[in-house]
């Protein structure tokens, strides 16, 4: 049956199609936005930072799944440079992490939260007097384990490494300047795990005793709703792995001063706690 002013009706419907082919492979050809990506960094208190990128402004879901099936989510927003950032608390176990963008989600994400390391408690013994600021260290540890030493609150970089003998005794030998140092030591594969600090005035040649240091370099800090170490210590320091300065810091703070509230060894913080970041 020809159509309108005599034109076959198949040839108009043939026009059709060649238009909705067109508009289907414009649409097609537009660069489609990146999909959602997660990751996950377990602190060991149990609080796991969630992070990943996702189109800026735009709301993502993070949904976890426990072995059991349990569901837990949390809303977070991209931020103008496509980050975003969230955290869950959860209990030990292996889970299932997806970051969704409406019907278009990530990967999974597999990560385990491990069990708290059970580890013998370190002590840092008195030391014997020192000679012109040359100190020696000695103390107890679980046998065989590396070990992290914080002078002020910052860490030393140690070679070799320091490990705990097959006794679980270590020692370890510093130069030390004239005036007021905290010490502590930390476990290096479970740094939540840390001595108490021990308090030295070292006065050139002459003995050392404990005393109430200076302040360490930094500034103090009232914990808000929503912080946790990992987090603090990327805002502060730049990386997520540096909280155990941070509650090396505030410990050796809260030893001299009440002010400052102890970050016990599983590394929980509670909004109110007066704590100390020190300086990057």
């Amino acid at each position: 049956m020809p159509g309108p002013k005599g034109r076959p009706a198949g040839l108009d419907a043939f026009k059709a199609l060649v238009v909705l082919a067109w508009i289907a492979l414009l649409i097609g050809s537009r660069p489609q936005p990146p999909g959602p990506t997660v990751d996950a960094a377990v602190d060991p208190s149990g609080i796991v930072t969630f992070s990943g990128t996702a189109p800026p402004g735009r709301p993502v879901l993070v949904t976890v799944t426990a072995a059991g099936g349990a569901v837990l989510e949390r809303e977070a927003r991209a931020d103008d440079a496509g980050r975003w950032l969230a955290a869950l608390p959860l209990a030990p176990g292996p889970y299932v992490a997806r970051v969704a963008i409406g019907p278009k989600a990530s990967a999974p994400l597999r990560f385990v939260v491990p069990e708290p390391a059970r580890l013998a408690p370190l002590v840092i013994d008195s030391p014997p007097s020192p000679a012109a600021g040359s100190l020696t260290l000695s103390g107890r540890a679980e046998p065989g384990r590396g070990l992290r030493v914080f002078l002020d609150g910052r860490p030393l970089d140690l070679r070799p490494p320091l490990i705990s003998g097959n006794d679980g005794r270590w020692s370890l030998r510093l130069e030390v300047g004239a005036g007021g140092h905290t010490v502590q030591v930390a476990y290096a594969d479970a740094p939540q795990r840390v001595s108490d600090p021990l308090l030295l005035e070292v006065r050139g040649a002459a003995t050392a005793t404990p005393f109430r240091p200076a302040a360490p370099r930094g500034r103090a800090y009232v914990v808000q709703e929503g912080d946790w170490l990992s987090k603090l210590a990327e805002t502060f320091l730049g990386d997520p792995g540096r909280y155990p300065e941070i509650r090396a810091a505030t410990n050796a703070k809260a030893a001299v001063d009440d002010a400052f509230t102890p970050i016990a060894d599983e590394g929980r913080i509670r909004p109110g706690d007066r704590i100390w970041i020190p300086a990057p």
